[in-house]
């Protein structure tokens, strides 16, 4: 399910990335991703949304999995916070920028939830038998970047970001942090599902030699 998120949400995004942009270009970095939702302008708002709805789906239930796969309470607390993230992304696509005010309430639940969400993932990496590995850590420490930068750039009076500059369009940070913090997220994803396979093959091995011998 980790793996399926990953999957729909990096397909319905670049499709509907591509389609905004009309072709691959370092231009694609400077489109909000929330755009791509737009029933009113992105021409693929239709693939973008039903993504959300989808990719959101798959993390909640691959939090599920993660919730019964370790006991401890971190990595349990980690699991929730998942899910909260697989719902916000969910609301996302329900609600789209076409909605501005629900969108933006729920566009500051996911950025907010992802934050808490890797600053667990930096804790659990150090506890004994860790839900997260190296290259979880590196994506978590490249979220928690992106997710700081746009926390300073959040208007908390609007729950939005500020628009970029028509003049240096080229250096616009909204753009940048948002893509940084998306691709951290869709990589943090494959790696847990490929660490989570390992785990559970582990404890299924570990049951097999407990009945043997039982």
């Amino acid at each position: 399910m980790s793996l399926a998120t990953a999957v729909i949400c990096s397909f319905g995004v670049g499709s509907a990335l591509l389609a905004e942009a009309g072709g691959i270009s370092v231009d694609m970095l400077m489109i909000r991703p929330d755009t791509l939702g737009d029933y009113m302008n992105s021409p693929l708002a239709v693939v973008f949304n039903l993504s959300l709805l989808a990719g959101g789906s798959c993390l909640l239930l691959s939090m599920v999995a993660v919730f019964h796969t370790y006991q401890d309470g971190l990595s349990r607390y980690l699991a929730m916070m998942g899910g909260i993230v697989g719902a916000s992304i969910i609301l996302m696509g329900v609600f789209p920028i076409n909605f501005l005010d629900i969108h933006r309430k729920v566009s500051t639940l996911y950025l907010f939830s992802s934050i808490v969400l890797h600053c667990v993932c930096v804790l659990d990496y150090f506890k004994p038998g860790s839900t997260m590995n190296k290259r979880m850590l590196a994506f978590t420490i490249m979220a928690l970047i992106s997710g700081g930068l746009l926390l300073q750039l959040l208007d908390w009076n609007l729950l939005d970001f500020p628009e970029c500059s028509t003049y240096m369009p080229q250096y616009c940070g909204v753009s940048l942090a948002m893509w940084s913090l998306t691709q951290a997220n869709i990589l943090w994803c494959v790696c847990l599902s490929f660490h989570m396979m390992k785990a559970i093959k582990t404890q299924q091995k570990v049951v097999y030699k407990w009945l043997e011998n039982y």
